[in-house]
């Protein structure tokens, strides 16, 4: 992810910190330390920072029994409101996605079982670590049964998702599930608002609610392509330009073309992609500089028989607007954001 800085690997999957989590612990340590507000000291900052740990062993759980069936894991990035895994799409297999769902939670109430355990071997002895304890368990109990709420994309709504799944399609069983997590989130945001006048409580419902709908529609999108390759949609004669060309040039080629991205090639060998962002912030004396300064040489490439979803996934994740496509390192066309969103509206109005 953008501005995150890897800290360790475990089980193969790096774990990073977001620059915003950092600024956050930095301004909770400043706190406790100048004492700058009453109860926020060492201890409490301390907490917060084995919170954070927990929700990187939280996302482990996720992440572990997922890679068990197959499922390949990025990444987990710690931000201020938890951790992400960037994980490929969970199995559609409702009693897998049943079990990887409900790994984080019980990873929680593991940690909460330990510690209680061991607050029964102190038996009262060191009041400070007992009340430590205390407080942490509180923690990851109050963490492992608010992840359990039904409310789709949090985990008690794939567990809602996964066991509707058993009783109808995978389809209607997300409507349902992200229907019933948009609700809660509404809920959730009016107690917030009038009842505890919580702010992070409403962000919380805020992100509930626009994740429900992002993932329904990542659904429906797939659910409407499924089938379809990337040769069946993708740009077949492609315009291409030269290292050398300049980028004036290059930009009355976009102008004239109406395209915002070419491939770059050197003789029969792509080398780099070049497009209207990577050359619109220019200045007026490099408009007669050659593009190959200023092109992208980091490619992501599909391929013919590849399926759309997949291409799709490669444009979201890289944040990109185009990809070549190459069969037998040959450059063979071209497939864009807007050719496959214009692929997903006529297939919303193809007849059955």
């Amino acid at each position: 992810m953008k501005y995150s800085l890897k800290i360790f690997t475990i089980l193969g999957i790096p774990v990073e910190l977001h620059i915003s989590f950092l600024l956050l612990m930095g301004f909770i340590y400043a706190l406790a330390i100048l004492n700058l507000i009453p109860g926020v000291n060492l201890q409490t900052a301390l907490l917060i920072t084995l919170l954070f740990v927990t929700v990187v062993l939280h996302e482990l759980g996720h992440s572990y029994l997922a890679q068990k069936y197959g499922v390949r894991i990025e990444r987990i990035v710690l931000l201020p409101i938890g951790g992400v895994s960037a994980m490929e799409e969970l199995p559609k297999e409702p009693g897998q996605e049943l079990r990887i769902s409900l790994a984080g939670p019980m990873v929680n109430f593991l940690i909460a079982f330990i510690c209680y355990f061991l607050l029964l071997l102190l038996k009262g002895s060191y009041v400070g670590i007992s009340s430590f304890l205390n407080y942490f368990i509180l923690i990851n109990l109050i963490l492992g049964a608010f992840n359990l709420l039904p409310a789709y994309p949090m985990d008690g709504g794939r567990v809602l998702r996964a066991l509707l799944a058993e009783r109808m399609n995978y389809v209607r069983a997300t409507e349902l599930a992200a229907a019933i997590g948009k609700y809660l989130a509404i809920t959730m945001a009016i107690v917030g608002i009038f009842y505890f006048k919580n702010i992070f409580l409403v962000l919380i419902a805020l992100f509930i609610y626009i994740g429900a709908e992002q993932e329904y529609q990542a659904i429906m999108i797939s659910n409407i392509l499924g089938g379809i390759l990337v040769e069946n949609i993708m740009s077949h004669d492609v315009k291409t330009v030269k290292p050398d060309n300049h980028v004036n040039d290059v930009l009355q080629t976009m102008y004239q073309e109406g395209h915002m991205g070419y491939p770059v090639m050197n003789q029969d060998e792509i080398v780099g992609i070049v497009t209207f962002d990577d050359l619109s912030h220019l200045k007026k004396e490099d408009l007669e500089t050659s593009i190959k300064k200023f092109m992208t040489t980091e490619l992501i490439f599909a391929s013919p028989l590849e399926p759309v979803t997949s291409a799709l996934e490669k444009l979201n994740q890289h944040h990109i607007g185009r990809l070549p496509v190459k069969e037998n390192n040959r450059l063979v066309g071209i497939i864009s954001r807007s050719d496959i969103m214009r692929a997903l509206e006529i297939m919303k109005v193809k007849p059955v």
